[in-house]
């Protein structure tokens, strides 16, 4: 999976997500060769979840959809944002779904959430009711949506 960085659009994500996409990638190919047996793979993703972060705040800065004090600040949830599902009443100046669904369409907008609910929120989070152990060829997978997701992301915004 490491031939995905040197792919010409993997340049253009920032130096700080760039380094935490490397890092999953070299513990991802570190456990396929020593063929642990753990139960759980999550922290391989990690280090990936969190560049998605960082990539998604940088990107709506430089698309112009959030503000510097934004996209410096403490305030801003991409969970929230992104959210397809907010109430028309919640819907504030923070939430950029119907921004990016305009700027880039409505697939893209509904895989930037899918892969910010499913390799981010569901890795992060512990719920009681569900198993969220991740097998390695799953975590593989969510690795895989999470550089497929930055990836459509900015071919759009370079089209």
């Amino acid at each position: 999976m490491h031939e995905i960085t040197t792919e010409h659009w993997f340049a253009q994500i920032p130096r700080r997500p760039q380094e935490l996409l490397r890092l999953s990638l070299d513990l991802f190919q570190r456990e396929v060769e020593e063929q642990t047996a753990y139960s759980d793979y999550s922290f391989v993703l990690f280090s990936a979840a969190k560049a998605y972060e960082g990539f998604l705040k940088h990107y709506f800065f430089t698309q112009g959809l959030i503000s510097k004090k934004t996209y410096e600040g403490k305030r801003f949830r991409i969970g929230r944002a992104l959210n397809p599902d907010i109430h028309p009443k919640g819907r504030d100046e923070y939430w950029l779904y119907d921004d990016v669904s305009k700027h880039c369409g409505t697939e893209v907008a509904i895989e930037l959430w899918d892969t910010w609910l499913v390799c981010r929120n569901q890795v992060f989070h512990f719920f009681p009711l569900k198993d969220s152990r991740m097998t390695l060829e799953e975590t593989q997978r969510r690795l895989e949506k999470v550089l497929s997701a930055i990836r459509v992301a900015i071919l759009c915004s370079s089209s």
